[in-house]
């Protein structure tokens, strides 16, 4: 055998920001969708059919699948995430969910997860993005924290801006912590790839 050398050079982040990835016209037009929206509680899980004990999850949602609609955000999107991916993470990524289109008022919030399934699937969540559509002065609390490397007192803290896109490891443990007033609204997506093992 040749002589070996180490496979990568540096070591990745397992998270970014993109600051201003959506331009405020951008972000105001995601908004109005939200017009045509209907919204639910938050759940635990792909398959789960009730809403998320409050204690654990309590946030309303909507859904914005790919159409002719929506094409432009998944197209935007999907070119900063290939950029993204590239620099922070060089996973094996084919596509991206449905966004999940989120609202956390007054002392809602979600604990502490990992947006990963159990068991086997053959594609899996690899990124998970968070598009802030609030600017932060709009509401106190509602930080994304992120467990960086699995020590829940190096938390990382994160209160973008509106625009800014947060990405990091989707196996990585993260909450939003609760609102103390005002509205914060984000858009999630997960990147998702072929299970390599």
């Amino acid at each position: 055998m040749a002589y070996t050398i180490p496979k990568y050079g540096k070591q990745l982040n397992c998270f970014s920001v993109w600051t201003g990835g959506f331009t405020p016209e951008e972000v105001d037009k995601i908004i109005d969708i939200e017009k045509l929206q209907e919204f639910e509680k938050g759940r635990i899980g792909q398959d789960s059919n009730s809403p998320a004990p409050v204690e654990t999850r309590d946030s309303d949602i909507s859904w914005i699948h790919h159409d002719q609609h929506s094409d432009w955000l998944f197209q935007r999107m999907s070119g900063i995430i290939s950029i993204v991916n590239g620099d922070h993470f060089m996973y094996n990524i084919e596509g991206v969910e449905a966004f999940q289109y989120s609202k956390y008022g007054p002392d809602q919030h979600y604990t502490w997860h990992w947006d990963v399934e159990f068991g086997w699937q053959k594609y899996i969540r690899k990124i998970s993005a968070s598009l802030l559509l609030s600017d932060p002065n709009e509401y106190e609390g509602g930080e994304l924290e992120i467990i960086n490397n699995g020590n829940l007192e190096e938390k990382i803290s994160f209160k973008p801006n509106k625009g800014d896109v947060v990405f990091f490891a989707s196996w990585m443990p993260h909450r939003v912590v609760p609102v103390t007033s005002g509205l914060r609204k984000s858009l999630v997506a997960w990147v998702m790839g072929e299970r390599e093992c």
